[in-house]
This record gives C-alpha cells, structure tokens and sequence, in this order.
C-alpha cells in the first residue's frame, strides 16, 4: 500500500516585533508622563478653560482628572496592541494616541488658566500650510517614481523668488506667481538630472538643496537689499463675507492668508487628480510599475517629466509662504528646514495628500503648541521651572525623526521610486 504524506504547514503565531514592542513602550511612557503631569503638576481643583473670542467660554475640564483619563486610555492602547486581533487597528491606535496626547499637554499648558481654542487651532492649520504644500510635491514626485528631497531648496527659492518680484512689479500677486514658476524651474532641473542623465536621485536633490542655500544668500545680498528690494509686505488676512462670522470654523476656514486658501484648494485638487483620473493612474502606474505602464502605451518618462515639474510648482507657493505669508520679506534659510519636515508628513501620511495634510497638522500643531508654552510657560514638576524655549522648538523635528525612523507605522513606498526607466 502506498503511504501518501500531506504536507502541512503550520504557521508559528508571530509574536510582537521589535518595533511594536518600542511603539507598545512608547505608548507606556506617554501614559506614565501624562499621569506625573496630573499628579505634581497641577493643583486639585484647577481646571483647564478653553475659550472663544465670540462664544466665551466653550467648556471647562478639571485638570488633574483629565489627565489622569487620558493618562490611563494610553495605558489602555498600550496593551491594547498586545493582541494579535488589534493589529488591523493599529494605524488607528497610533492616531489616537497622537490625539490623545495633544489634548493632554493642552489640558496641562492651559491648567489653572485658559487657552482660545479656536485660536490654537488657526495657528495649527497656519503652521501646516508649507508643510502640507511641501508634502504634495513629495506625493507627485514619488507617486510618479521620482525621489525628491529638494523641496527644502524648491521652497527657498520660492520664499526668495517671491520677494523679488512682487517688489519689482509692486504686486504681491506677482510675486506668488514668480514663486510657483522659480520652484516648477528647479523641478525641472531635478528632473533632468534624474531622467535624463540617470544622476542618483539623492546627490541631484542635495544639489539643489545646496544651490538653493549659497544662490539665494549671494543674491540677497548682492542685490535685493542694494536695491531695496527685499520688503515688499505680506499677504492680508481675507474674510469671507457670511462664512468668515460662523462661531469657530468661520475664522478657522474662512479668514486666513490667501496662500492657506490655495493650499486647501490644492490639497482637493491634488487628492482627486492622483486617486480619481486616467491621468492619476498613469503616473502612480509610472511609480509602481513602469515597464507595465509602458506596454499599455503610458509614456514613462514623459510622465514623470509633468509630475516632477508641476510638482515644483506647488513646492514654489509653499516657499512663498514664508517671506509674503509671513514676515513680508526674506532672510537667509528662512525655510529652517521645512522642506524635510514636509517629507516626514508625506512618509507619515502614506504617500496620500489627504493623510499628508492630517500628517501636516499634527507637525503643525508642535510647532504651535511650543509657542504657547513659551508663553503660558507651565512648570515641571518636582523642579518647579519652565521648559527652556531651545527644547519646545526642537519638538518638531523630534517628531520628525520619529516618523522617518518609521516608528510611527508602516509607510510603504511606490515600488519603483527612485529607479531610473528605459524604454526597451
């Protein structure tokens, strides 16, 4: 009789992995931290207030017991991602932390004392603007299959190109449009480098990065501040009539720089075209599969020529935020490294616009907590001082290097991003 043997395979229940288990700690540590802030630093019966320039007083929350809960719904998340049946979610436990801990340090910033909520949050959506901007021009640099870490050079010649001309032609307008037409020309140059002559995509964008850094602090002082070209103002706040009067979302949405306006159009604009066109399955098919894309007729190279070009063209209106958005003028590395920020919020949201720009005002809103807290000034516990300036304005980038380093979660990258493509 013949034995007939049956393979089976048994899969060994995979346990968590090294980068879980760190995120797991990380998650703990939250927890604990949050905990110590209620118990020592804060008074029974305080409470955190938060207001509205119209509405007053939007609620009111007993500080120390606050904490305390979301203290403990971190713990709770924590174990939560212990189980193999939560591993679906995890994205989403990830997100709910971040949530939970920014409303925590506002509850603790704000005890005893109030914050304008509404407020806090217009300077979030402000500070995402060029982070959001920027992360655009990474999604359809990469989508399309081209690396692009000179978004922090595309965005300082922007901020420059800005300056320049809207004090030439006496036109703010025309200087965002020089913006946009300065960062779309270094796109193309990237692209040409990288296209064309197969240049490692990397070097090419150090490049220009680097040109960006030296070209824009000569001509600055060569030229712009000799001429008295290097003032022309900023952009007004515009108020929508009707929609800029409803009570928080109305001066949140509707009362803001024109560039924020743009970067919220664009940001549909850019969702759509990538995830709801032919034109949009072209280019991320250039990025997933080139040689596929191809055989049914795509143009690769061409393809790519147009993503990275209006890419740079976005990038540019970020740039431009910094000197007409903001100050009304220019100053050397004025983009304070912007640029790779903005990829950290690309990689965080997935090479998606749309969890690009949530990316974005998480970063965002670091960047405006510290400068609250540099005012409100709460003490640590135990020592009883304030935390220096120098370390609430290093919390952006260490959150970017936390995301880069993919503790955050999975981002998987198009597959043919940074590969150079010949047609056979």
């Amino acid at each position: 009789m013949a034995a007939q043997a049956q393979a089976i395979g048994v899969s060994k229940p995979a346990g968590l992995s090294r980068k879980d288990l760190f995120v797991t700690l990380g998650i703990l540590l939250i927890g604990a931290i949050l905990l110590l802030l209620g118990g020592f630093s804060t008074e029974a019966g305080d409470s955190s207030t938060f207001t509205d320039q119209v509405l007053g007083t939007l609620f009111s929350l007993p500080s120390r017991a606050t904490l305390y809960t979301l203290g403990s719904i971190c713990f709770f998340v924590a174990g939560l991602r212990l189980f193999r049946g939560a591993r679906s979610i995890r994205g989403l436990l990830n997100w709910t932390i971040a949530l939970v801990s920014a409303f925590a340090f506002l509850v603790w910033i704000t005890s005893g004392t109030s914050l304008n909520l509404p407020g806090m949050l217009q300077a979030t959506l402000v500070a995402a603007t060029p982070l959001t901007l920027g992360a655009m021009c990474g999604v359809l640099c990469e989508r399309s299959g081209i690396i692009n870490i000179a978004i922090e050079g595309m965005m300082l010649w922007g901020a420059f190109s800005a300056v320049a001309f809207a004090s030439i032609f006496d036109s703010l307008w025309m200087g965002l449009v020089a913006a946009g037409l300065m960062g779309g020309l270094m796109a193309a140059l990237h692209a040409v480098l990288s296209i064309k002559y197969k240049v490692d995509q990397i070097i090419s964008g150090t490049v220009i990065n680097i040109l960006a850094a030296g070209g824009t602090r000569f001509l600055n002082i060569r030229l712009l501040e000799p001429a008295g070209l290097s003032t022309p103002g900023s952009f007004p706040i515009i108020r929508i009539p009707v929609l800029s009067e409803i009570p928080i979302i109305g001066p949140l949405l509707f009362a803001n720089q024109p560039i924020v306006f743009i970067m919220l159009i664009l940001l549909l604009a850019v969702n759509y075209v990538v995830f709801a066109t032919p034109w949009g399955l072209r280019m991320r098919a250039c990025g997933e599969h080139p040689r596929a894309a191809d055989t049914v007729g795509v143009h690769v190279n061409r393809m790519r020529y147009i993503s990275v070009t209006v890419a740079g063209l976005i990038a540019g209106i970020g740039g431009a935020y910094f000197s007409l958005g903001m100050i009304g003028t220019f100053e050397d590395g004025m983009t304070r490294g912007q640029g790779f920020v903005a990829l950290a919020a690309m990689i965080f949201g997935n090479w998606n616009p749309i969890g690009a720009f949530l990316a974005a005002l998480l970063f965002g809103f670091a960047d405006a907590l510290q400068v609250k807290m540099q005012i409100i000034k709460p003490l640590l516990p135990f020592i009883h001082q304030p935390i220096p300036p120098e370390f609430l304005q290093m919390a952006p980038y260490i959150l970017t290097i936390i995301v880069v380093a993919g503790v955050v979660g999975r981002s998987m990258a198009p597959a043919a991003e940074g590969k150079p493509y010949e047609k056979q």
